[in-house]
């Protein structure tokens, strides 16, 4: 089936600085890909897929959707994306007693090898998913994330992508489309394996539900047989292969990450 590339670079409206590592592809497919970091991207459409739209997002701006057939028509289109109205920081009022807790798994499987699913062309933006339970009941804070790396023999740093979703208003009960964070956790690893550990608490991420927390991959190739994690046997976990494809649970290998919060009486 003939193929044709599409290429363009996603800046900020009223900055016109590039927005680096924006989600491009088609909702709904396996089809997608993330800018690089300097907002270019490339992405290769079949026939078929040449009368769809796409749609392009980025944390902390609007979502824009653009016909593949008009982005056809012109190469390295710039696309501009509309920045959210930034809203007051919330105000929690804390007692002097702060508590601690980690939830999801705090047991690592350290022979069971979990990794990413490639979609069409590479792993960029693909993501592997965890449902944590929010036991507690009551607004917690994120302070940290952690999972433990099996093996990791690629010779430079990886560049990852931390998400939180609330579930989906389905009695599915998936990740839902968008993260409810204010703005994106991108981190690099160089370790080869052991536990790796993740300060968040400065990104003033808050929820009072059950919440998934979701590992993206931003590189290009991520082979199981190079970068792999610590999974779980039994846990289920949601994969999703392409920046808008669709959520799909798959038990066995299960990433084992966890989070942990703080909170106050």
């Amino acid at each position: 089936m003939a193929q044709q590339k599409i290429s363009g670079l996603i800046i900020d409206k009223t900055t016109n600085m590039p927005i680096s590592f924006a989600s491009i592809g088609i909702v709904g497919k396996q089809v997608g890909t993330l800018s690089n970091e300097n907002g270019f991207f490339e992405l290769i459409l079949t026939e078929d897929q040449k009368k769809d739209t796409l749609k392009v997002y980025a944390i902390g701006f609007k979502a824009q959707f653009f016909s593949a057939t008009d982005l056809l028509k012109e190469v390295n289109k710039k696309m501009s994306l509309e920045a959210m109205p930034k809203q007051l920081e919330e105000v929690v009022v804390k007692s002097k007693k702060i508590k601690y807790k980690t939830l999801g798994t705090t047991k690592y499987s350290k022979n069971n090898c979990s990794g990413f699913v490639k979609n069409t062309n590479n792993w960029k933006g693909s993501e592997s998913a965890l449902k944590i339970n929010n036991k507690e009941g009551r607004q917690v804070l994120m302070e940290s994330f952690s999972f433990y790396i099996i093996q990791n023999n690629y010779a430079d740093s990886l560049t990852f992508r931390l998400m939180f979703y609330e579930a989906a208003d389905t009695k599915w009960q998936y990740p839902s489309t968008r993260p409810f964070m204010k703005k994106p956790i991108i981190f690099k690893i160089g370790q080869k394996n052991g536990e790796f550990v993740l300060n968040i608490k400065d990104y003033g991420i808050y929820t009072s539900k059950d919440f998934y927390v979701s590992l993206e991959c931003l590189m290009d190739e991520m082979e199981i047989t190079k970068f792999c994690y610590a999974g779980s046997y039994d846990s289920p976990s949601f994969v999703k292969a392409a920046a808008f494809s669709k959520w799909t649970q798959i038990r066995g290998g299960g990433p084992d990450f966890n989070v942990k919060v703080s909170f106050t009486d």
